[in-house]
């Protein structure tokens, strides 16, 4: 096997100002509440590779955050990628789910100068396959749980700060791997 062989999960998400509203705690006789500062739906649009390199079975995160209030296209997407297969270096296996910004001319064009990266597609409506999804569930309904932000600027900064947070525990990552059924065995 190639030393540098890294297989590629990718996702899209999106964090909100209105908060993922959780079951919690708190002293007797005093009702949690949960303050809303924005009824607005504004939004940052987030996209993250989990990467195994499979030589020596290490997990990474790479992510990348939208302008507010923006979702990801096909030209945006090519950034991204060509920064995972400049961080890289060597065959890559990425793997994705088939919707249409995956498919378009830019990401298309992009793939076919770069055949060291094949491409691979999730089966249709299968988001628990997808180790990433697990990363952003982790984020979402764990770590960011009822927090209400002010704005975009402290959802943003709270965001990467989780980001990078789960980026340093490469144990958490695998696990999160682990938990979608998957294996290494190639």
């Amino acid at each position: 096997m190639n030393k540098d062989f890294h297989i590629v999960f990718i996702d899209e998400t999106g964090f909100m100002l209105n908060p993922l509203v959780r079951r919690s705690w708190s002293p007797r006789g005093h009702t949690p509440v949960i303050k809303v500062s924005n009824s607005h739906h504004d939004r940052i649009s987030v996209i993250g590779a989990m990467t195994i390199t499979l030589e020596t079975k290490q997990f990474g995160l790479l992510f990348h955050l939208s302008q507010d209030n923006t979702n990801f296209r096909g030209y945006t997407i090519v950034p991204f990628l060509n920064r995972i297969h400049n961080k890289l270096h060597g065959d890559i296996r990425l793997v994705w789910d088939s919707i249409k910004i995956h498919s378009a001319k830019p990401v298309n064009n992009y793939l076919a100068a770069h055949p060291e990266i094949r491409v691979f597609f999730f089966p249709e409506y299968a988001p628990e396959l997808n180790p990433v999804d697990n990363v952003w569930g982790y984020i979402k309904h764990d770590r960011l749980a009822n927090f209400c932000p002010h704005n975009l600027v402290e959802l943003r900064r709270c965001v990467i700060a989780e980001l990078f947070r789960v980026q340093k525990m490469p144990n958490l990552l695998e696990s999160l791997f682990r938990h979608t059924g998957l294996g290494l065995d190639i």
